[in-house]
C-alpha cells in the first residue's frame, strides 16, 4: 500500500473471549474513518484464533480497512518462557502489543487502540497527531505509579491507547527492555503496562483524555462527562464493561450496545 498512512498500521489484540467486543471497537472505528486511503489494521491474536479472520472480517463489513489477523512468533516465545502472567482481568495476550517492533516490520508507526474501547467520532485528529517523542498516551490520574512501580511523583500512562515510533522500538531494543523488566520484577497488577511506563519513563508525551476517556472514571467524577463531553475515544477500562448488563457506565454503554446490534441483528 502507498499514501498518507503506508507507514501506519492500526493495532488491537485479542483472544477469542474478546471477539465480539473486539468486532464492535473496529467496527466503529470503521465508522468514523473517513479518508479515501485503505488503512491497515492489525489484529494481534493467539494462534488458535488465527482461523477466524475471515468471520471477523465479514463482521466488520468495510472497504476502508485492511484487517489482518497476526501472531508473533517474539510473543509466542515470551508466553512459553513461564515469565508471562495474567492479572485480574487482564489476559496473557495483553503482552502481545509489547512486541509490535518485531511483529510490524514493514511499519515505522502504529496506533494502538484496546479492544475494550469504542471510537465515537472521526479518527482523523488521532491519525494526524503529531509526535516528538518515541510514545504517546494519555496521562493515567489513578495511583498505578506508586502502586506498581513505587514512584510517587512521575505521571503514569494507560497503554490502552498510544503511538509508537516502531523505528525506535527496533533500534533501541525496546521488546528485550521490556522483558527483562517483567523478569525480575515482581507481579504487578497492570504488568505490561507498567513494564511500558517503566522503560518510556522519560520518553513519552501526553495524548488529549479525549484519545482515551477512561470511562469508569464517571463514577468517582460527575464533572468528567461535562468536561469532555466529545470525546474521540472511550476506553471501558477495568471492570466495568458495556456489555455487563450488571454496569451501566453513564451514556457511554448505550452507544457501546447500539455498535454492537448493528453488528449481531440476532
Amino acid at each position: 500500500m502507498s499514501g498518507k498512512f503506508s507507514n501506519t498500521s492500526i493495532v488491537t489484540s485479542f483472544d477469542d473471549n474478546y471477539f465480539d467486543y473486539a468486532a464492535v471497537m473496529v467496527k466503529s472505528f470503521s465508522n468514523n474513518y473517513h479518508e479515501n486511503e485503505v488503512l491497515k489494521f492489525t489484529c494481534l491474536v493467539p494462534k488458535e484464533s488465527l482461523h477466524r479472520e475471515e468471520e471477523f472480517i465479514n463482521l466488520i463489513k468495510t472497504k476502508s480497512l485492511k484487517i489482518e489477523f497476526v501472531n508473533g512468533e517474539s510473543f509466542n516465545s515470551f508466553q512459553s518462557s513461564g515469565k508471562a502472567y495474567e492479572s485480574r482481568y487482564i489476559s496473557n495476550n495483553m503482552y502481545h502489543r509489547l512486541f509490535i517492533g518485531s511483529i510490524l516490520k514493514e511499519y515505522s508507526k502504529a496506533i494502538y487502540i484496546d479492544p475494550d474501547a469504542l471510537i465515537l467520532r472521526d479518527v482523523k485528529p488521532l491519525l494526524n497527531y503529531k509526535t516528538h517523542l518515541p510514545l504517546a498516551a494519555v496521562v493515567e490520574y489513578t495511583d498505578m505509579a506508586i502502586k506498581d512501580l513505587g514512584i510517587e511523583d512521575i505521571p503514569y500512562f494507560n497503554n490502552g491507547v498510544f503511538i509508537a515510533d516502531l523505528n525506535f522500538w527496533r533500534d533501541e531494543q525496546i521488546e528485550k527492555k521490556l522483558v527483562e523488566w517483567l523478569s525480575i520484577n515482581e507481579k504487578k497488577d497492570c504488568p505490561d503496562q507498567s513494564a511500558m511506563n517503566e522503560i518510556f519513563k522519560y520518553l513519552w508525551t501526553p495524548l488529549p483524555i479525549n484519545f482515551n476517556l477512561l470511562a469508569f472514571k464517571l463514577f468517582e467524577d460527575k464533572t468528567l462527562e461535562k468536561n469532555f463531553n466529545n470525546p474521540l475515544i472511550v476506553h471501558f477500562v477495568g471492570p466495568f464493561k458495556p456489555w455487563d448488563n450488571n454496569v451501566e457506565v453513564p451514556i457511554w454503554s448505550n452507544k457501546w450496545k447500539v455498535v454492537y446490534k448493528s453488528i449481531f441483528k440476532n
